[in-house]
């Protein structure tokens, strides 16, 4: 199948600097008193629930911050959240590619050289991977393993990484 090479290009860009760690968003050390009730958030224009026990880092927030790779424009919106042990994480990223559309078969394609599950959560089809610690692409600075699920949504590139497999469930809205 022929993609767009460009647009693979900025794809590949957004998860080569999520999945290489630059955007630690769980060396965080210093929240407190995590929601006791579950929190509605919407990242790049999809809406998530946080589950209760988590606190939102504002140092990690990104609302459409623009980036440009050969040629393409795209923006990011992230979130990061912790719970008080700091050792359960959950991350959301949104990459919008302007006028070029993420697909299944390009995520696939950009995933390939990964280790990778087909899965669906919540009615959304995506790529389950699982990272440990200390590995380098690893995300988040905290114990592994770390979970992964890439997929897309209104051809945007929606990313959660997380602690724990099972919070996918409770983060991503039908």
């Amino acid at each position: 199948m022929k993609f767009n090479r460009i647009a693979i290009i900025a794809i590949l860009a957004i998860l080569t600097v999520v999945l290489a760690g630059s955007v630690s968003a769980f060396d965080l050390g210093f929240l407190s008193g995590g929601d006791s009730e579950p929190q509605e958030i919407t990242v790049g224009g999809i809406d998530f629930s946080i589950p209760a026990g988590f606190n939102e880092n504002e140092e990690y927030k990104m609302v459409n911050e623009k980036s440009n790779t050969s040629g393409i424009d795209y923006y990011m919106s992230s979130a990061g959240f912790e719970d008080d042990s700091k050792q359960k994480a959950i991350y959301i990223l949104v990459g919008d590619y302007d006028e070029y559309n993420v697909t299944d078969e390009i995520i696939e394609y950009v995933l390939d050289d990964m280790d990778y599950e087909k899965k669906t959560i919540n009615d959304h089809n995506g790529y389950l991977v699982q990272e440990s610690s200390s590995s380098s692409s690893s995300l988040m600075a905290v114990e592994e393993p770390v979970y992964m699920f890439v997929y897309e949504q209104n051809g945007d590139l929606v990313f959660i990484g997380a602690t724990d497999e099972s919070y996918f469930s409770d983060v991503i809205i039908e």
